[in-house]
């Protein structure tokens, strides 16, 4: 049980994140997705405003390094359910949304994630209406769809609420995908076959799930089926928070996967409970047609009314409260109570296959979101030698 001091601080931390969506990139090594770093508005470490709807940012910090990130944190997938054909780019986050329900999914029980590994609150009933997170990626690790591998750029293919955005350079645009349009970077990286390796990925807001890296033949078409035959095991059981001032960094406990579906991935180690996810300190709609009173973003109110999608009187549609009327429980402690996800990188130590030969490989990391319909992606290139 965490005390009810620890949960108000976290919860008072989580309501200033709560109009954004997870937003995360692996930043070590240096991944594709950040290559907007090569252009004058984001050389340098620094984290313009992406988007007009919802203005977000990647700011991060990558140990002692500047963090150029680009764009990195805005290729994902949005709207994707496990079993599922394809994702639909909806972003609501409503509880209790299966993006495919009119399709039998294609999944078997060995993939549903154990309990154990959960989040969010563990004492619901799995499968009731008060599971209500039941639909989203981190249910059955790696088993939702993507639109890439690497990523699309914005999530969907046009801009919309919960900072799903892209700003167009001269690498990519709103729509379009990692594995096509983010060409080789050479980043020097060199990895020893039989060693091990470290990694870093940073995340700027927080929907609880898990994560995984996993590597690609360069010559190969860079889709899951090639991403899944070489999943990287853990050389160390636990993370290493990097922050900029390298006497603060604080090594946490590790939670990996052992059994059921997902086995070998890495639990997300930041819980994120909300009180209630539809509350958005909105009791009705105003304005003409009734748009969505909450217009805590320059798109939320006229003339888009981009919030109205997502407006907590729908969301609450989804919502059953929870059993008994109380708050929901962290499932574990979180490690950095009071500290801000930007002021750290997470490194993890990885082992480099053996039996995969020399040469040109991509790096790939997934995370599947357990608290939104999400799936983050990033690609970097390597060379492993002997």
């Amino acid at each position: 049980m965490v005390s009810r001091d620890f949960f108000k601080v976290f919860s008072a931390f989580l309501a200033c994140v709560v109009e954004i969506d997870a937003h995360g990139s692996m930043i070590m090594p240096l991944a594709r997705n950040s290559v907007d770093a090569e252009t004058v508005g984001w050389s340098g470490g620094k984290h313009p405003n992406t988007g007009s709807i919802e203005p977000y940012n990647c700011a991060c910090t990558n140990g002692t390094d500047i963090c150029n990130n680009g764009q990195s944190c805005f290729w994902f997938s949005n709207g994707c359910t496990p079993g599922c054909a394809t994702c639909d780019g909806n972003g609501n986050r409503y509880p209790n949304f299966d993006h495919c329900p009119k399709e039998e999914k294609d999944l078997e029980p060995s993939d549903s994630l154990s309990k154990d590994y959960w989040t969010g609150d563990k004492t619901w009933e799995e499968g009731s209406s008060f599971d209500i997170f039941k639909f989203n990626p981190w249910r059955a690790p790696g088993k939702a769809p993507v639109f890439d591998s690497c990523g699309m750029a914005g999530g969907r293919r046009t801009e919309a609420f919960n900072a799903a955005a892209y700003n167009t350079t001269k690498f990519a645009k709103m729509g379009d995908l990692g594995s096509k349009v983010l060409k080789p970077r050479l980043t020097g990286t060199v990895w020893k076959r039989g060693g091990t390796a470290k990694t870093r990925w940073q995340m700027t807001a927080n929907h609880g799930g898990g994560y995984i890296y996993r590597l690609c033949p360069l010559s190969e078409a860079l889709t899951e089926k090639c991403f899944q035959k070489t999943p990287l095991k853990w050389a160390t059981d636990n993370h290493v928070l990097r922050f900029a001032n390298s006497s603060r960094d604080i090594s946490i406990k590790a939670f990996d996967v052992t059994h059921g579906g997902g086995h070998g991935w890495r639990v997300n180690p930041f819980p994120d409970v909300r009180t209630d996810p539809c509350d958005y300190n909105v009791t009705e709609k105003d304005g003409p047609g009734h748009h969505c009173a909450w217009n805590h973003c320059p798109g939320c109110g006229p003339p888009l009314y981009a919030a109205d999608e997502s407006c907590p009187d729908i969301c609450s549609k989804h919502y059953p409260g929870t059993p008994d009327g109380r708050t929901p429980t962290l499932p574990f402690p979180n490690p950095v109570v009071g500290i801000d996800y930007h002021a750290f990188a997470v490194e993890d130590t990885v082992v480099v296959p053996d039996n995969v030969p020399p040469g040109e490989y991509v790096l790939g990391w997934r995370w599947d979101c357990e608290h939104s319909s999400q799936v983050w992606n990033s690609c970097a290139d390597i060379t492993i030698a002997d």
